[in-house]
């Protein structure tokens, strides 16, 4: 009987090995795919990184080591779109965390009609944002935009206004563009924290006396910090990476440039491929840190 169980045991030990041989065999073409298609870039993007020269300078690559990232960070270019790429998280973040949640409790609410303003709010967020881009431009256009047009004929205006021409408010019509399209998705996740919140705690604290005010910021507010998490994380990285608002609102002008813009026109435009790639690895860099320190964030929140 002994003996019996052990041959079961050896048999049950030999298949389980079995199909841990065939998923590796399974999964193994995949991870070739991402081994092609990004690790290898990664390494290659790198080498080129730490390597001086380019294809149209004639200068023979060689090996400089972190030069290339320490030009990169005392160029006074790529520090500008750095201060905008920064600027464009903070108010991009900052409102659509305000605005998703206003929206997402509004939202919360059964009303007539309520489907259809959930449809008319998916569709922002589903267009491309080159899309987006374009019919913003018609409506900032200097001669014949849409806005122009509104304020010369209610005469809040005089002359038709070049919106993207000034630093400031050109960065902040370009963010209300970038949240325009993002907002949609951040009031959604605050509308899916919303609906796990259970009725019962609202008319619990109903009973208690607590005004509509109290039960926002002592009841929903507390609950929807994983989806605060969640919305803080997808609004950063995606306000980190902006590049097609920019392009298509302001093209790559100084005084909106980011810091993709910057990696596009160094490496494109400029054909510096080395400085461009080490500007990129810093980005993504930056990024992943963040990402980090979000997902540790989220953790501690869902806890």
């Amino acid at each position: 009987m002994r003996a019996f169980r052990r041959f079961r045991s050896g048999e049950a030990d030999r298949a389980a090995r079995e199909r841990q041989i065939l998923g590796w065999i399974l999964v193994a073409p995949a991870m070739a795919a991402v081994g092609f298609l990004i690790l290898y870039p990664l390494v290659h993007g790198f080498q080129q990184s730490i390597r001086s020269g380019g294809f149209l300078f004639g200068e023979k690559p060689g090996y400089v080591g972190l030069r290339n990232y320490r030009d990169v960070l005392h160029d006074p270019t790529s520090i500008d779109a750095m201060r905008h790429t920064l600027e464009y998280v903070l108010l991009a973040v900052s409102l659509e965390l305000v605005l998703g949640v206003l929206v997402a409790v509004t939202l919360h609410r059964v009303f007539p009609g309520r489907g259809i303003v959930l449809a008319v709010l998916i569709l922002p967020w589903a267009l491309p944002s080159v899309v987006s881009g374009v019919l913003w431009r018609r409506v900032f256009d200097p001669d014949n935009g849409l806005l122009n047009s509104v304020l010369l004929q209610l005469h809040v205006i005089d002359q038709p206004h070049v919106w993207l021409a000034s630093g400031r408010g050109a960065i902040v019509y370009i963010t209300l563009v970038h949240v325009w399209g993002v907002l949609p998705l951040v009031s959604l996740i605050f509308l899916a924290g919303l609906q796990s919140v259970p009725d019962e705690v609202y008319s619990a604290s109903a009973v208690d006396g607590a005004t509509p005010w109290r039960q926002f910021r002592f009841i929903t507010l507390p609950l929807l910090r994983p989806s605060m998490a969640i919305a803080l994380t997808v609004g950063t990285l995606l306000s980190i990476s902006i590049f097609d608002e920019i392009y298509v609102l302001n093209g790559t002008a100084l005084n909106t440039r980011s810091i993709l813009i910057q990696v596009y026109n160094t490496t494109f435009v400029d054909a510096d491929f080395a400085h461009g790639t080490a500007l990129a690895f810093l980005l993504a860099g930056a990024t992943a840190v963040l990402g980090l320190l979000y997902a540790l964030a989220l953790r501690r929140v869902t806890a």
